[in-house]
């Protein structure tokens, strides 16, 4: 049997010695583990589900963990655990003379009771909603332990994101119990328990033939307890505190559970039916105690057998940290399922009929809908009605119909019939395919032209009268035209004509607004599909004008002064803007009122100031779109290079490079001085914008001055060459 001093760790075991036998050994692992299979696989799957809808609450799915746990040492370590404990077996054979050397043996703990807690995060329902727990290990073999957990949506990816990687996520405890034997000592431990209990009452009463009785009654209660507990150890030879800490728990614990056991019933008070008074008795004085006393002795000697406790714990080590019989880091993927339970045989077509139209207001008496699936009507959900078919009579009644869905096929038919209040002729629809679950019969579809006119934001301070002229048209249909005038006191007008087809054109409508000072103007023809139209003011709508500087404001240009016009001859009707562009201010949008957006024109003219004094006329024009550029865009540039790597400064002193550009058609004139010495010979560039991209020859002459006083100048007065090359040729 395993004796309890005779303890060592080896390769992070503890292993016990028998209290016989010297080749005999127990070895406790330091912590549980995944369960492993004989093929090296573990005892471990995490699930993750999903339903196939919504459920109520919102809950999507979830999943679930089942993992075995074990008590079992490391097979890799038991290869330098028998080396080292065979040589202890060896030593001690060669000590006690003994030969041959007896093999060695390892024992199996007979455990007698245990109890196992699993520690995980969210437990309180925010990522594990249920925790399976046997609450004790087999207590036997590997002392195997099964576990499962029902997850949150939250939990599943919490632990599936935990139980990857290094570290662990999961803790397990054990407290077990096991059959051991005590080393050479002796322990004596008692408890003492005693509860004393007293109650005293006095009742005196007055009693009165003519006026009321009365009575006084004092109650003392009072409850004394007192308590003790003591262990004597006699250690005898045992000197390791090491090994006296670990028996002076047990000894402390099995006392504890012994008085556990003969616990004294709590005192209970005095019965209420010895508390009243007694009849026929006018005054009472009744004294009550009570004394119990328990006492627990405990008696152990040397070589007595005991029941000794151990509490292994730790981390699960996480599955992707682990190996494989083969020695293969283990896949996530190979522990890990996701199921969808959304099975292709239960799945359902639900289809909810209804009518999104005004009963009330609209000449309809009912819609009749017939829905079939798979040229079979569909069965009705509700009781007594006739199958693939329900009248509706109201925007608030609801047909409802359900199949099973065959071959994946989601589709279905339907198509309904319009009864018109004080009309013989119905409306009858196609049949009309579909997969939409709510199956909405709208407005548009029940034959019924209906518009609700009124006036939007017409200013009636300004406006007399607007006078509309509305037209539908369709094939099929009579032509519809209505006119009608809004006013101040008539601001409204209703169009309804029942023309047996659905709605599917857009209908157009006019404007004229006959303004008090007697002008008038007439608005664009516009198009619509609202059931509710409103006519807005005269100006139907706002445009915007951006315009933009894009010329060199810091270096070349001062500022443009911009006139904007905007004319409307139809409508007689003119806006005008000015603003000057500079290099504080390069752009400005220009937003205005507009009888008509299609009508009228945006006119610019513009004139450039020039940092150099000059300036320039732009004349009205024409935008062709929104934005505006100002000064108009160069076409093209001038760009000319002169290079002076050809120039042999010990003949020359200076050499003046004189360009000049002209274009008198746009007024364009331009021309500068390059001066290069033996200081300053760095080449330069010329660059000229140009109006018109085809005329872009310019002149040069070019001076050298040369270290005899001598000077020659070389001339051209129309060349195209972009690279200017300075050569003295003397």
């Amino acid at each position: 049997m395993l004796q309890i001093d005779k303890v060592q760790t080896v390769e992070g075991v503890t292993v016990y010695g028998d209290d016989e036998d010297f080749n005999v050994f127990y070895l406790i692992p330091e912590q549980p583990r995944y369960r492993h299979y004989a093929d090296g696989s573990l005892a471990f799957r995490f699930t993750r589900y999903r339903y196939p809808v919504d459920r109520p609450g919102g809950r999507k799915g979830g999943g679930f963990v089942l993992f075995d746990v074990e008590f079992v040492v490391d097979e890799a370590k038991m290869p330098k655990i028998r080396d080292q404990l065979a040589a202890q077996v060896a030593a001690e054979a060669r000590r006690r003379g003994i030969s041959p050397v007896p093999d060695l043996s390892f024992g199996t703990p007979t455990y007698t009771r245990g109890a196992t807690q699993l520690i995980v995060a969210g437990s309180d329902g925010t990522f594990v909603e249920h925790l399976h727990n046997p609450g004790k290990p087999s207590l036997y073999g590997t002392n195997i332990a099964t576990f499962g957990l029902e997850l949150t949506e939250n939990g599943v990816d919490f632990f599936e994101q935990t139980m990857q990687g290094s570290g662990g996520s999961v803790a397990v405890v054990y407290d077990l119990w096991l059959w051991a034997r005590l080393p050479a000592i002796r322990v004596d431990a008692h408890f003492h328990a005693s509860t004393f209990y007293s109650f005293y009452q006095t009742i005196d009463t007055d009693w009165n033939l003519w006026s009321e009785d009365s009575y006084r009654e004092t109650v003392r209660e009072q409850m004394i307890s007192s308590e003790s507990m003591t262990l004597n150890f006699d250690w005898g030879g045992v000197t390791d505190e090491k090994i006296r800490g670990p028996i002076r728990d047990w000894a402390t614990k099995a006392l504890e559970q012994a008085v556990e056991r003969k616990m004294i019933k709590a005192v209970a008070p005095v019965p209420d039916d010895q508390r009243k008074l007694p009849d026929g008795i006018e005054d009472v004085t009744r004294d009550i105690s009570h004394i119990q006393i328990s006492n627990v002795d405990i008696y152990y000697r040397e070589a007595q057998t005991v029941e000794w406790n151990i509490a292994p714990q730790g981390q699960l080590q996480n599955i992707t940290s682990l190996k494989d019989a083969a020695g293969n880091p283990i896949k996530w993927s190979d522990y890990s399922t996701v199921i969808d339970l959304d099975s292709k045989f239960f799945r359902e077509l639900r289809v909810d009929a209804f009518v999104n139209a005004d009963f009330k207001n609209l000449p309809i008496h009912s819609v009749e809908v017939q829905v079939q699936y798979r040229g079979r009507p569909m069965p009705n959900l509700a009781p007594d009605e006739p199958e693939g078919e329900v009248v509706l009579k109201s925007p608030d009644d609801i047909g409802k119909f359900a199949t099973y869905v065959e071959d994946d096929d989601w589709n279905y038919t339907y198509s309904y019939q319009i009864n018109y209040r004080g009309e013989s002729r119905v409306y009858k629809s196609a049949q009309i395919p579909t997969n939409e679950g709510n199956l909405t019969i709208g407005v548009d579809d029940v034959g019924i032209l209906n518009v609700e006119v009124s006036a939007g934001d017409i200013n009636f301070d300004e406006v007399d009268r607007a006078l509309v002229t509305f037209k539908y048209a369709d094939d099929g249909v009579d032509p519809i035209e209505d006119q009608f005038q809004l006013t101040k006191d008539g601001p409204t007008h209703q169009i309804q004509r029942v023309i047996l087809q659905p709605v599917r054109k857009e209908y157009t409508y006019s404007v004229r607004y006959f303004m008090k000072g007697g002008k008038e103007v007439q608005g664009d023809v516009q198009s619509g599909r609202s059931p509710h139209l409103f006519i807005n003011d005269v100006f139907g709508g706002r445009k915007t004008v951006g315009v933009r500087g894009v010329g060199d404001f810091a270096n070349r240009i001062n500022t443009v002064f911009v006139n904007l016009r905007y004319v409307d001859d139809k409508n007689d009707y003119v806006q005008v803007r000015s603003q000057a562009l500079s290099a504080a201010t390069t752009f400005f949008d220009w937003t205005f009122p507009v009888i008509s957006e299609t009508a009228g024109q945006v006119k610019y003219s513009a004139v450039v100031s020039y940092k150099d004094g000059t300036s320039e006329e732009i004349p009205e024009t024409v935008a062709l779109s929104d934005t505006i550029l100002l000064p108009p865009p160069v076409e093209a540039f001038l760009e000319v290079s002169i290079v002076t790597d050809l120039l042999d400064w010990t003949r020359l002193k200076l050499v003046r490079a004189s360009l000049s550009y002209h274009d008198a058609d746009h007024n364009i004139s331009a021309a500068k001085d390059f001066i290069f010495s033996p200081s300053k010979s760095a080449g330069a560039t010329w660059k000229v914008e140009l109006k018109n991209k085809d005329r872009d020859q310019y002149a040069y002459a070019v001076t050298y001055f040369t270290t005899e006083g001598t000077q020659k100048t070389v001339r051209n007065d129309a060349t195209d060459d972009r690279t200017l090359i300075l050569d003295f040729e003397g």
